[in-house]
């Protein structure tokens, strides 16, 4: 991407970071298989190293974190992704080939992935370390240098990411901006070559806003109200153990949770029941206990119990689940909400806690008929044991992903692209679809002084064109073909 001239950067440690990495990436716009090997090596040492460091500064951040909610989901799960990176590298960065236009062989034509340079990566809160890192992982092995900045509700988590970086690579190779807003909005503002942005729908539009300034591509990880819909004839009890694990991992504070669930109609306590069975099996202290994650701030923990509040107030029946809520740790107790309307908050925002709205139908039309009336989630949890309907379920409702039988988990595979479609997103990342997304994947015709077109498209034209192109638009006639040749021999 052309660089764009900026204003004096003296003051300015957001503008100071880029221009270095700008610099880097101007002189070395191609870093080598074995360059990005040695990136993606000490990323993950980062990882190693710090792990430990990474389960204490979150579980402060949160004021309660699960250790092994952290270890599987900002660690193992981040790892996994970058040694997917290490395992393919050579084989993603390998030109490929593509078929000319027969007019133009012998030509040979190739499709080759290319650095878009300089990257900036905005990562949340909910996973600090995984949504921080693993889109790095993507940058790196695509050859990019990066700017990330990672959030300020977690502020500690951030300090130390910055600190484990700088201690692994240069301020030319990757830079950590830690601030609060005023630094993520400049950071959009970068002429950067691209930018992946995870967060609300809200304020995503807001940085694909200020990204377009500058025609910055955005790759843009949102959210919203993800569906679990259980088909009348599947088990009950054993889609409410998946849909109560997915809910309550990290309590809730996850994009892909299941937003709400749509059960047939009359099996509400069969539901609850077995939903409340599972729950106190897993977090038997509920809402304490060092397996159960505390809200990551008193407002997020205010603007869920008004949540509640508001489903009360409109007529809901809500079933608070486990003990009182402990107000002096942020865990908040898990609830379900049953007879929800849309005019109630819980069906119109998402939720991003241990509240769980349950709808119910009649038929089965009826309840994708409620789910296709609204915005495109980023996630489709359905339950069903026969394999051709569950097909035709998923192609009648789109989504960024999807996952039949179990929640959460296809976020786990690197084999699959992760992104949202329309408000719950746009574009994509893990595994090779990372890497695609911050490549440039360049279009190149090696041509031949040999092929039919390079002896045609010359001016002067006259008939042998004219024969050409009465040939190519579909006005043959018998004769054309052998005109052509003649025209050519004599060229």
């Amino acid at each position: 991407m052309q660089t764009v001239p900026l204003r004096s950067v003296k003051a300015d440690p957001v503008l100071e970071s880029y221009e270095r990495l700008r610099r880097a990436q101007q002189a070395s716009p191609f870093p080598s298989v074995e360059e990005r090997q040695d990136w993606l090596e000490r990323l993950e040492r980062v990882l190693v190293e710090n792990a430990e460091r990474f389960v204490a500064t979150i579980d402060a951040d949160f004021g309660g974190r699960s250790r092994h909610e952290t270890l599987l989901a900002d660690i193992y799960a981040t790892l996994e992704g970058v040694r997917d990176a290490r395992k393919h590298l050579a084989l993603w960065m390998r030109p490929r080939s593509a078929m000319p236009s027969p007019y133009f062989l012998p030509s040979k034509a190739m499709v080759e992935p290319i650095p878009r340079g300089v990257v900036g990566i905005i990562a949340p809160w909910n996973y600090p370390v995984n949504l921080a890192l693993a889109p790095l992982a993507g940058a790196l092995a695509a050859g990019n240098r990066a700017l990330l900045k990672p959030s300020e509700l977690t502020p500690r988590t951030a300090e130390l990411l910055g600190h484990a970086i700088r201690e692994r690579f240069s301020a030319a190779e990757i830079a950590v901006v830690e601030g609060g807003p005023d630094v993520a909005a400049a950071v959009t503002k970068l002429p950067l070559d691209h930018l992946l942005f995870t967060g609300s729908t809200n304020v995503g539009k807001k940085v694909a806003l200020a990204a377009a300034e500058n025609l910055v591509a955005t790759t843009l990880e949102l959210g919203g109200k993800s569906p679990a819909l259980v088909h009348p004839t599947y088990s009950l009890g054993h889609a409410a153990k998946r849909i109560a694990l997915g809910k309550l991992f990290n309590a809730g504070q996850t994009c892909i949770a299941p937003d709400y669930a749509l059960i047939p109609e009359g099996r509400e306590t069969e539901f609850a029941n077995a939903f409340r069975a599972v729950a106190l099996e897993a977090y038997p202290e509920l809402p304490r206990g060092n397996d159960y994650t505390a809200i990551v701030s008193d407002t997020h923990r205010a603007r869920l119990l008004a949540m509640l509040d508001d489903a009360r107030a409109k007529g809901a029946r809500v079933e608070v689940l486990g003990g009182a809520s402990d107000g002096h740790s942020r865990r908040l107790a898990p609830a379900l909400v049953f007879g929800p309307t849309p005019a109630m908050r819980v069906l119109q925002e998402e939720i991003f806690g241990p509240i769980l709205p349950v709808v119910t139908y009649r038929v089965l039309e009826e309840a994708l008929a409620f789910i296709v009336q609204r915005p495109r989630p980023l996630a489709f949890y359905y339950f069903d044991d026969d394999a051709n309907r569950a097909q035709d379920v998923l192609r009648r409702t789109p989504s960024g992903g999807a996952c039949v039988n179990d929640t959460l988990v296809h976020f786990a595979q690197e084999g699959l692209p992760f992104g949202g479609i329309g408000p719950s997103g746009q574009g994509a990342y893990h595994g090779q679809a990372g890497f695609e997304t911050f490549s440039h994947l360049r279009g190149v015709l090696h041509a031949s002084p040999l092929s039919a077109a390079r002896r045609l498209q010359a001016p002067p034209y006259g008939k042998t064109l004219d024969a050409a192109l009465e040939f190519l638009v579909g006005g043959v006639r018998r004769s054309t073909p052998l005109r052509i040749a003649r025209a050519l021999r004599r060229r």
